[in-house]
């Protein structure tokens, strides 16, 4: 059996968004390595794939007795199972995977690590909880490569979108009383920074007009990533 690459956390990052049940989760992963590699997997790949993909730990257990029971699975060896040929159409049309295959054929989604920690990306990819950090998780990934590129225009948009995205997992609805109400002193001091810095300088790109002459951000007057990861640690910490 082919190992699991890169691609299925891809794959994965789609998919849970269209699947929401363990088992169904189950069978779009037989599905994936059908499609990409011509194979079936093993509960133990399927289990390596839920756990690579930031999914969980399903109980192996219970994913066995889903997966036998399930008809539109075949076992293959003692402990491999496959799509059927004749039920992968219907799973693709069931569950619209399509546009997840060309997102696995694509770059993982992930960070260089220059602007977002990538250790506090990988602990956010992993968390479940009742939010969905997935639109988070793509700001994430579109700032760090907009840093990377020298895109400090499209930063500071970006920075001051996850302040604006964030305040309900402080069970608040906005930055400015996350910024004074929410944590630590230390805490508040970092987020206020954040708050009033960050914020005055987008807006002084977002809504200044056209003039006859301009200067332009550079990496230092944008480069709020120390605050960010405060932020990040936090989130992380009570999620």
């Amino acid at each position: 059996m082919i190992k699991s690459d890169k691609s299925v956390e891809s794959f994965a990052y789609c998919m849970s968004k269209k699947v929401k049940t363990i088992s169904d989760r189950a069978i779009a992963f037989l599905y994936f390595h059908a499609i990409k590699n011509n194979t079936g997997a093993t509960l133990k790949q399927i289990i390596s794939d839920f756990k690579k993909s930031g999914l969980g730990s399903p109980n192996i257990t219970k994913l066995k007795k889903k997966i036998v029971k399930d008809r539109r699975t075949t076992k293959i060896s003692e402990d491999e199972w496959r799509i059927k040929s004749d039920k992968i159409l219907q799973i693709e049309k069931e569950f619209q995977l399509s546009q997840c295959l060309v997102e696995a054929k694509s770059k993982p989604i992930s960070v260089d690590g220059r602007f977002v920690n990538k250790e506090r990306f990988g602990e956010l990819k992993k968390k479940k909880v009742k939010f969905d950090f997935s639109r988070l998780i793509q700001m994430l990934v579109e700032l760090d490569s907009s840093f990377s590129t020298g895109n400090f225009i499209s930063v500071i948009f970006l920075i001051r979108a996850v302040l604006d995205h964030v305040p309900p997992i402080f069970n608040l609805t906005s930055f400015p009383e996350v910024a004074n109400n929410y944590g630590s002193k230390s805490f508040k001091e970092s987020m206020t920074h954040l708050e009033n810095s960050s914020r005055k300088i987008a807006d002084s790109y977002l809504h200044t007009q056209i003039r006859n002459k301009e200067s332009l951000p550079n990496e230092t007057q944008i480069n709020f990533s120390n605050d960010l990861d405060v932020l990040l640690s936090e989130i992380i910490r009570i999620s």
